[in-house]
C-alpha cells in the first residue's frame, strides 16, 4: 500500500525481505483470525441490538428516535478568517457595535412581543362581545319567559347559533395550522424547548423522493402570524385553550425574526444584524423572546426569565440573563400601555398582561393549614400524572388513526361542537341560579341570566360563558356561597376531560389557563369542604384553596416549580402566598414524577426528538465511545478536487465533514483508513466556497480569500442545490484548499471515553459533532446528538436500566 511515494506495511501485507512461503502463511493466518474475530463481533452486536430492541418493544410503543432531526451548530468555527478578523483596525468598533445591537434587538423583541400579545387580547375581546352581546343575550332576549329552561325551539336556536359561531372561529384556527403552518399547532413550548436544547425542528419535504430539504420553521414570520390569529380564534371559539402558553412560542418567533434582519417567509432581506445570523446568537434571542412572551402573558417579567432558564434555555450566562430580563420588562410595559389605553385607562401601567387574576383581600393563613396545602399538592400530582397519561395515549391514537388533513379538521370541529353542547347541557341540567347581588365581585359580563328567572343569574353560566381568565378570577375571589358543590364537581370533571381532548388537536392552544381553571374548581371545592369540616374556625377562604389547587393542577401537568411560583406571585401581585405555593408545587412535582414525565417532555418523546436531559443515564459508565460512535464517516483531505467534493455533497446528507491528513484504503474493513484529524468543515461552508469559486487551478497555487468573513459561516438559509451553482467541467477539475476555512481544533475523545463524559460534553458545550480518535489521533468515528440520545434511562422493577433506542428513518 503506497501513499505519496511511501511504502506502508502491516501484519496483513508481505514484507519484501521475508521468505514468500512463510509470508503467505502468516498473512493467511492473520487474515483468517481477524475475519473470524470480525464476524464474531458483528454477531454479538446484532444479538445485543435485537435483544434490546425486543425489550424496548415490550416496554413502550414509541421507543425510537427520528432521523429527520438535526442539531443546531453552536460552536464557533475558529478558522483562519476568524483569527484574521481580530487583526483588522475596525475590530474594536465592530465589538462595540455588536454589543449595542444586542441590546437594541432585545428592546425590539420586547416591543413586538407586547404588540402581538395586545393584538391577541383585543381580538379575543371583540370575539367575546360578538358571542355574549350579539348572539347569547340578544337571542335569549327573544325567547319568552315560558320558553326559557325548556326544550323549546327558541332555546335550540340559541345553542345552534352559539355552536355555529364557535365552529367558524375554530375552522379558521385549524386551517391556519393544517394548511399554512403546521408547526404553529399546540402551545409550541415543546418545540421551543427542543430548539433551545440544540435541535432544529424541521419540516421535511421531498421532491420526487430524491431530494430532501430541511428548513427550520419553528421561528418564522408565517408561524408567528398563524399562531397569533389561530390562538385568538381558538380561545374565541370556546375551546378549553389558553392564549398564554402560545405567547411563549410567539415571543420566541419574534426573537428569531427580529434578530435576523430579514424575513424568510416574505423573502425580504433588510441587510440588518448580519452578525447575528448564526445558530448561537439566534438561540440567545429566542431565549429572550420566550421570556418576553411569559412577561406579556402574565405580567411576570421575573417569572419569564425564570421560565426561560428552567424550562427552555440549555445554555446561558450572566449577560444573557440581564438581556432576557430587559426584553421581559419592555414586553410587559408595552402590553400594559396598549391594554390600558384600549380599556379607557391610558397610562395605567399596573395591568397584569393577558391574564388578570385579581388581588386577594384575605391574605391570612395559619400553620395548621400547611398540611392541607401539602394534601392539595398530592392531589395535584396525581391528577397531573393522570392527565399526562391519558393525553399521551390520546396523542398516540391520533398519530395512528387521525393523520389525514381533513380528519384533523373534522376532529377540531367535533371538539368545538361538543364543548359548546356540553356547556348548554350542563346549564340546563344544573339548577344553580343565584340572586343578583349575591356575588358583589361579579361584573356585568359575569352575570348571565340564561334559564334563570328575572333577578337571578346562572352561576354555571358564569364559568362556561366567559373567557377562561375571568372564570379563574371568579373562582379566586367570589364569596363562599357563590358556587354550589355540584356545580364545581361537574364543571371540574367536564373541563378536565375537555382540556385533555383539546390539547393536541390541530389548533394553536395552551394548557396553562385550562389547567389553572380546572385546579381552581377542585381547589375551591376543597376549601368548601374544609370550611364545613371546621365550621367554628374563622378566616377560611375558599379562594386561597382555589389558588393552591390551580398551582397544583398546572404544576402536576407541566412539572414547573421555581418559575411557576414566580409567575403566580407576579400575576396575583402578592408574595404572601409564596410559601404555600412553593410547597404545593414541590410536592406536586415529587408525586407526579413517581408516575410519568411532564406533559411537554411526554410530547417530545412521542415526536421522537433526540433531546438531551440535564443528566446522563444512570448505569451507563461502561458504555464507551467505540459503542456510541458511528464508523461510516466521510472525511476530506486538506486539499481536494472540486469534483470529489461535489460527488460527496451529492451522495450524502451529512452536515459536516472531518478533515484528515490522509485517506487510504483499509486492509481490514470496507471503510477507508483515515489519518490524523486536522479539523472539520460544515456542509454549508463548502457550498459557500463552491458558490464563490474559491478554487486553485493547480495543487500548488493559492486562491484569493473572500473579503467577507461571514460568507463562510454556517446559517440555516436553505442552501442552493448543486445544479444552481452552475459548476462547469473546468471548475470540477480545480482544487479547493479547505485548510483556511476549516475549524482547526474540533472536540475529540479517545475510544475508551464513557457515555456520561460524552453526554456532559454535548449538554454543556452544545456540540453538534464529537470525533473519536485512537491513541495516534487517527480518526475512527463520529458521535452526533442522536448517537448520544438513543441511550435512555428507564426504571423497571425498582432498578435502573439503559435502553438503546433505534433510529427511525420515517
Amino acid at each position: 500500500m503506497t501513499s505519496r511515494g511511501r511504502v506502508r506495511t502491516s501484519s496483513n501485507s508481505l514484507d519484501p525481505n521475508e521468505d514468500p512461503v512463510s509470508g503467505l502463511e502468516r498473512v493467511f493466518s492473520n487474515s483468517n483470525l481477524e475475519q473470524v474475530a470480525r464476524q464474531r463481533r458483528r454477531q454479538e452486536e446484532q444479538l445485543l441490538f435485537s435483544r434490546q430492541l425486543a425489550e424496548s418493544d415490550r416496554t413502550d410503543s414509541h421507543e425510537a428516535l427520528s432521523a429527520r432531526y438535526e442539531s443546531l451548530n453552536y460552536e464557533v468555527s475558529e478558522n483562519r478568517l476568524y483569527r484574521d478578523a481580530e487583526k483588522k483596525p475596525s475590530h474594536q468598533l465592530t465589538l462595540w457595535r455588536i454589543s449595542r445591537n444586542r441590546w437594541f434587538v432585545c428592546f425590539l423583541i420586547g416591543v413586538f412581543t407586547g404588540l402581538v400579545a395586545a393584538f391577541i387580547d383585543i381580538m379575543v375581546h371583540y370575539s367575546k362581545d360578538v358571542k355574549f352581546s350579539w348572539i347569547l343575550k340578544y337571542l335569549i332576549s327573544k325567547c319568552s319567559e315560558e320558553q326559557r329552561g325548556t326544550t323549546a325551539g327558541c332555546m335550540w336556536t340559541v345553542m345552534i347559533a352559539w355552536i355555529g359561531y364557535n365552529c367558524v372561529l375554530v375552522t379558521i384556527a385549524a386551517v391556519l395550522v393544517i394548511f399554512v403552518a403546521p408547526i404553529a399547532g399546540g402551545s409550541g413550548i415543546p418545540q421551543i424547548k427542543c430548539y433551545l436544547n440544540g435541535i432544529a425542528i424541521p419540516e421535511v419535504r421531498s421532491a420526487l423522493n430524491h431530494f430532501i430539504s430541511i428548513v427550520v420553521k419553528v421561528v418564522r414570520l408565517k408561524t408567528l402570524v398563524s399562531k397569533a390569529i389561530g390562538v385568538a380564534c381558538s380561545v374565541g371559539g370556546g375551546l378549553c385553550a389558553g392564549k398564554e402558553g402560545p405567547m411563549i412560542h410567539s415571543g420566541a418567533a419574534v426573537g428569531a425574526g427580529v434578530s435576523q434582519g430579514k424575513s424568510y417567509s416574505l423573502g425580504i432581506d433588510f441587510g440588518l444584524f448580519k452578525e447575528f445570523r448564526n445558530d448561537r446568537e439566534r438561540r440567545d434571542f429566542v431565549s429572550a423572546g420566550a421570556a418576553a412572551g411569559v412577561a406579556a402573558a402574565f405580567g411576570a417579567p421575573i417569572g419569564g426569565v425564570l421560565f426561560s432558564l428552567e424550562e427552555g434555555a440549555s445554555f446561558w450566562n450572566q449577560n444573557l440573563t440581564w438581556r432576557m430580563f430587559f426584553s421581559a420588562m419592555i414586553s410587559s410595559f408595552t402590553v400594559n400601555l396598549i391594554l390600558s389605553w384600549f380599556n379607557g385607562k391610558s397610562g395605567w401601567l399596573s395591568w397584569t398582561g393577558l391574564a388578570n387574576f385579581g388581588v386577594f383581600e384575605n391574605k391570612d393563613y395559619n400553620i395548621w393549614e400547611i398540611p392541607l396545602f401539602l394534601l392539595i399538592g398530592v392531589i395535584g400530582g396525581c391528577l397531573g400524572a393522570l392527565f399526562n397519561y391519558l393525553n399521551t395515549r390520546l396523542t398516540e391514537f391520533r398519530k395512528k388513526y387521525v393523520s389525514s388533513k381533513f380528519g384533523r379538521l373534522f376532529e377540531c370541529l367535533l371538539v368545538a361542537a361538543i364543548s359548546g353542547f356540553l356547556a348548554f347541557l350542563t346549564i340546563f341540567a344544573i339548577d344553580d341560579c343565584q340572586p343578583i347581588g349575591a356575588n358583589p365581585t361579579a361584573t356585568s359580563t359575569q352575570i348571565n341570566q340564561m334559564w334563570c328567572k328575572k333577578g337571578e343569574y346562572s352561576a354555571v353560566a358564569s364559568l362556561f360563558f366567559q373567557n377562561p381568565e375571568e372564570s379563574v378570577k371568579s373562582l379566586f375571589h367570589s364569596p363562599i356561597n357563590s358556587f354550589g358543590v355540584t356545580t364545581l364537581i361537574i364543571f371540574g370533571i367536564e373541563y378536565f376531560f375537555l382540556t385533555l381532548w383539546t390539547f393536541g388537536i390541530s389548533v394553536p392552544s395552551g394548557v396553562f389557563i385550562p389547567a389553572i381553571l380546572t385546579g381552581a374548581a377542585w381547589g375551591r371545592l376543597f376549601g368548601i369542604f374544609v370550611e364545613r369540616l371546621f365550621p367554628s374556625v374563622t378566616g377560611i377562604d375558599p379562594g386561597k384553596y382555589a389558588l393552591a389547587g390551580a398551582a397544583a393542577q398546572l404544576g402536576g401537568v407541566v412539572r414547573m416549580t421555581i418559575s411557576l411560583t414566580a409567575i403566580i406571585m407576579e400575576a396575583t401581585k402578592d408574595i404572601t402566598f409564596g410559601l404555600p405555593i412553593m410547597l404545593v408545587l414541590m410536592v406536586t412535582k415529587w408525586v407526579g414524577d413517581m408516575f410519568n414525565e411532564g406533559l411537554y417532555d411526554s410530547h417530545i418523546d412521542l415526536a421522537e426528538v433526540p433531546i438531551l436531559g440535564w443528566n446522563p443515564p444512570k448505569m451507563s459508565r461502561n458504555i464507551l465511545a467505540d459503542r456510541v460512535m458511528r464508523k461510516d464517516v466521510v472525511a476530506l483531505e486538506r486539499r481536494e478536487r472540486v469534483s470529489r467534493i461535489v460527488e460527496i455533497l451529492r451522495s450524502t446528507l451529512h452536515h459536516g465533514f472531518p478533515v484528515v491528513d490522509r485517506i487510504e484504503e483499509s486492509p481490514y474493513e470496507s471503510l477507508p483508513d483515515y489519518g490524523r484529524l486536522k479539523g472539520y468543515i460544515l456542509r454549508s461552508q463548502l457550498f459557500k466556497l463552491l458558490e464563490n469559486r474559491i478554487f486553485e487551478e493547480e495543487e500548488s497555487s493559492s486562491a484569493v480569500l473572500p473579503n467577507d468573513f461571514y460568507e463562510c459561516q454556517d446559517d440555516d438559509d436553505q442552501m442552493k442545490s448543486l445544479a444552481d451553482l452552475g459548476l462547469t467541467q473546468y471548475d470540477e477539475s480545480c482544487w479547493l484548499d479547505i485548510e483556511p476555512y476549516m475549524h482547526p481544533h474540533p472536540h475529540r475523545v479517545p475510544l475508551n471515553t464513557s457515555l456520561p463524559f460524552i453526554f456532559r460534553l454535548f449538554r454543556g458545550l452544545g456540540l453538534r459533532y464529537l470525533f473519536v480518535v485512537n491513541d495516534d489521533n487517527h480518526l475512527r468515528g463520529v458521535i452526533t446528538r442522536k448517537d448520544v440520545a438513543r441511550f435512555r434511562e428507564r426504571r423497571r422493577n425498582h432498578e435502573y436500566h439503559v435502553d438503546e433506542l433505534y433510529i427511525s428513518e420515517s
